[in-house]
């Protein structure tokens, strides 16, 4: 009994047939598995340059509330995009925050957590414009809302664009 690889089609002895996956996942003899490893690996490395060139295009995207940038003109719309994040405030952030509210405090636990939802939600905004093209999202909004289960969720959207500087005129 002889088995085929599934990459290059040759034929193995019978110590790869007893080796073979009898569950039906394709064969694949040590040279082509050798090869498919070093693709996957090739492949991971490409998908982290590439999220690395992201992250470095991203902190460059400018965010703003107004449906314009000052001194610049909208070449392209690329489109509209949101990113949501939810948070969880638990059961020490809710005691704490019961008790700051029972005293008339502030709740740095809960401000803390929608502090890092915010911060997050914009670095992903950004992330998300620069993977699209764009280098700006204008007409940003926020909104914050509560779910049952004591989790708050931040809700950020805008309209992704590129955006150039405007020379000014002599």
């Amino acid at each position: 009994m002889a088995v085929v690889c599934a990459r290059c089609g040759e034929k193995q002895g019978m110590l790869a047939a007893l080796t073979a996956d009898l569950g039906g996942a394709p064969y694949h003899c040590d040279k082509c598995l050798t090869a498919i490893e070093q693709e996957k690996r090739a492949q991971a490395q490409k998908a982290r340059e590439r999220h690395e060139k992201l992250l470095e295009q991203s902190k460059k995207v400018l965010l703003t509330t107004t449906p314009t940038i000052e001194g610049c003109r909208i070449t392209r719309y690329v489109g509209i995009d949101s990113v949501e994040f939810v948070i969880g405030t638990g059961v020490l952030t809710e005691m704490s925050g019961s008790l700051a509210d029972f005293f008339g405090a502030r709740s740095k636990g809960l401000e803390s957590k929608l502090r890092e939802a915010k911060d997050q939600s914009i670095a992903a905004l950004k992330y998300l414009a620069a993977e699209r093209g764009a280098n700006a999202v204008v007409a940003v909004d926020m909104d914050y809302t509560e779910f049952s289960s004591n989790r708050v969720a931040l809700i950020l959207n805008g309209t992704l664009v590129v955006a150039e500087r405007v020379s000014e005129a002599s």
